[in-house]
């Protein structure tokens, strides 16, 4: 571990993540209640699957991934090894436990409780960071901080009224990129193996989260063949997206970000892990909310809606995938491209849910396999 520079002028000593590649037990305890808000915004939609809860369901996550991604960006700066410290994050969790909850109610509701929740875990982050990330992260934090609050503010506004228009909800999503431009400016020297563990953490919670759909899809429907036969369909599908996910670009990505100019680090992570895991977290929320109508009669043709689910929610996974290979140069991602196309036209095509299930994941295997062989030549 080493000093940060702020260490001799004044600021607070604190040991920062330069060598240290493993998340603490804490951190993985914190990331267990992210696992919640993939599960509820999965809920929310599911009760309703029309454009515009979709709608309303995104723009929440999109504001709670960047509140929640911002406890990775702490704690990538400083471990968590202290009583305080430790306390405080705890507190955080709360904070999360309870925004998770209460996304149902401010999806298709007034609630002002999630935004409130929100207010809570924004200043709990920017004092940590102030206090332990160093003077140049606690200059930009100082600038940040304001802005998250008011994202949760904004929040509290939104769930004041019965039903939130969209364009309401759009407004965190306006502060956040006014944070990020803010960020960018003043880069923060991150740790690229461990920003990237925590991530591919995050990722193996999300994916986990579409197998859980399979009990609330599945109970009191009994374990009938063709059932039995789409959940294992459902493991083939979460197995082809972790293959897509982890097939040797977690070991890269952190080389890549490492790599990377400090000046532009930020701004490579802002894009990589903020806005394309955001992507690929939306479509694995969307396909867990398409599971729990799709599992229900799985010898039958899904509704519309619910297709556009399962496929567009594999899709939108791809096309995260697919940038974020780009974003850090991670090798060819013209076949995730091609997968989410196809996964596109069986959600128009709209056939039985085994078949659906099925094409998913050999749509996913051979364009992946296709990516594979293109970086293996390429190399």
């Amino acid at each position: 571990m080493t000093v940060p520079p702020g260490a001799a002028d004044g600021h607070p000593a604190h040991r920062v993540r330069r060598t240290a590649a493993r998340a603490s037990s804490l951190e993985l305890l914190l990331d267990l209640v992210f696992v919640l808000t993939v599960s509820q915004v999965a809920r929310a939609v599911a009760v309703d699957p029309g454009a515009v809860t979709v709608g309303r369901a995104v723009l929440v996550m999109a504001a709670v991934w960047w509140m929640y991604d911002a406890y990775v960006w702490l704690t990538n700066q400083a471990v968590p090894d202290t009583t305080p410290v430790r306390v405080l994050l705890v507190a955080a969790m709360a904070a999360f436990l309870v925004v998770a909850l209460a996304i149902p109610d401010l999806v298709h509701g007034g609630s002002t409780v999630l935004g409130w929740a929100y207010v809570a875990a924004a200043l709990i982050h920017g004092g940590l960071f102030i206090a332990l990330g160093g003077p140049t992260s606690a200059r930009v934090m100082t600038r940040v901080m304001p802005l998250n609050v008011a994202i949760g503010l904004a929040l509290v506004l939104a769930g004041r009224l019965h039903e939130p228009a969209p364009a309401l909800l759009a407004a965190p999503l306006v502060l956040c990129v006014v944070a990020a431009a803010i960020a960018v400016r003043s880069p923060f020297d991150l740790a690229g193996e461990h920003f990237v563990e925590r991530h591919g953490l995050l990722m193996i919670i999300a994916l986990g989260e579409s197998v859980v759909s399979l009990g609330a899809a599945v109970g009191g429907h009994g374990l009938e063949a063709a059932t039995v036969g789409a959940a294992v369909l459902v493991v083939g599908v979460v197995a082809a997206l972790w293959w897509c996910y982890f097939s040797g670009d977690d070991a890269r990505a952190a080389h890549a970000l490492e790599a990377v100019e400090p000046r532009r680090r930020t701004a490579v992570a802002l894009r990589g892990f903020y806005l394309d895991h955001l992507v690929m977290l939306v479509g694995l929320t969307l396909l867990g909310s398409g599971l729990h109508h799709a599992l229900e009669e799985p010898l039958h043709r899904p509704e519309p809606a619910v297709a556009w689910l399962v496929g567009g929610g594999v899709a939108l996974f791809l096309i995260g995938e697919a940038d974020y290979r780009r974003a850090l140069h991670l090798g060819p991602a013209l076949g995730r491209g091609l997968a989410a196309a196809g996964c596109l036209a069986l959600a128009a095509a709209r056939p039985h849910v085994l078949v659906l299930l099925g094409a998913v994941v050999v749509v996913v295997v051979i364009t992946t396999s296709t990516d594979a062989r293109a970086g293996a030549r390429a190399a």
